[in-house]
């Protein structure tokens, strides 16, 4: 039935020139949304495992300013206090101390190029990696490494990593919203489309139920149309899609800055964008094969 010649000739209606475009239009912009929703989810995971694992000690500069070598020395020995606390501490499985190179390169944006000169004494900073497999008392570490040294803070990125986890969730919501309302016009569309046919072509209907055709033959002839159509303007639209992915994923990995989003989709992201060709299809084709069996059921 998908491939034989119908007895109907659908593929003569004027609506039918129209219907792959239109289907590669929804495939297009279906597959762009899944995509985002995909490249959003994985980037929230790599966030949310990366950044859980990892903790900022603050550790405030020294109260003597005047003397620089004390000053220095009673930096290197808060240090030294600080990382020793974290090294008793049997969760943490790394302390890494910044230089203070490393400290001016982080600031330089809002300081500028020569920080030391403006005469701001900037905390030294400590980077932690957290063991995922155990719990963490913040609150008892906490207390440590205030008993140790008075004043240090521990960052642990959980007050802008929610925000950005809060903004992710929301770009999802809108993707998921967008594949609704393709999935409603594509049932728009196909409902219109075999409608308008079914007008057409009422005398052939007519001619085809004297003969003794039924009504479920009839509709297997409106089915097997909409579903070669829908898979032809499918495959359309998920080349274009596919075709922008790729620029847009080549685009991110020249960029050196990292200025442009990367979009990097594995081999199983890749299925299900074409599971979206295959969902619409299915759509059109049950979509017409219920118009048409409505329909005629209400010229009875």
């Amino acid at each position: 039935m998908l491939f034989s010649r119908p007895d109907i000739p659908l593929d003569q209606d004027s609506s039918a020139r129209f219907l792959p475009w239109l289907i590669a239009f929804m495939v297009f912009l279906a597959s762009l949304a899944l995509a985002s929703l995909l490249v959003v989810d994985a980037l929230v995971q790599r966030w949310d495992q990366g950044l859980r694992a990892e903790l900022t000690v603050q550790v405030p500069p020294p109260a003597s300013f005047e003397d620089q070598a004390r000053f220095d020395q009673e930096r290197a020995a808060n240090l030294e206090a600080v990382v020793a606390v974290l090294a008793r501490t049997p969760t943490i499985e790394e302390a890494q101390v910044l230089s203070q190179e490393a400290i001016g390169g982080l600031v330089e944006p809002w300081l500028g190029p020569d920080s030391d000169a403006l005469g701001v004494f900037i905390p030294s900073l400590i980077a932690v990696r957290v063991d995922q497999t155990a719990a963490l008392d913040m609150g008892a570490l906490q207390q440590a490494l205030d008993g140790a040294v008075p004043g240090t803070q521990i960052d642990a990125h959980q007050r802008w990593l929610g925000a950005l986890i809060r903004l992710a969730r929301s770009v999802e919501i809108g993707a998921i919203i967008v594949l609704g309302l393709v999935a409603l016009a594509a049932i728009a569309t196909i409902v219109f489309v075999t409608r308008a046919s079914l007008s057409i072509h009422r005398p052939v209907i007519e001619l085809l139920h004297l003969m003794g055709a039924e009504d479920r033959y009839i509709a297997k002839q409106f089915q097997a149309h909409a579903l070669r159509f829908s898979l032809r303007g499918g495959l359309i639209g998920f080349i274009a899609a596919a075709a922008l992915l790729g620029f847009f994923g080549y685009a991110g990995a020249q960029d050196p800055e990292g200025l442009l989003p990367r979009i990097e989709l594995a081999i199983l992201d890749w299925v299900i964008l074409a599971v979206v060709l295959v969902f619409t299809a299915l759509i059109a084709m049950l979509t017409a094969r219920l118009t048409v069996t409505r329909t005629l059921g209400q010229l009875r």
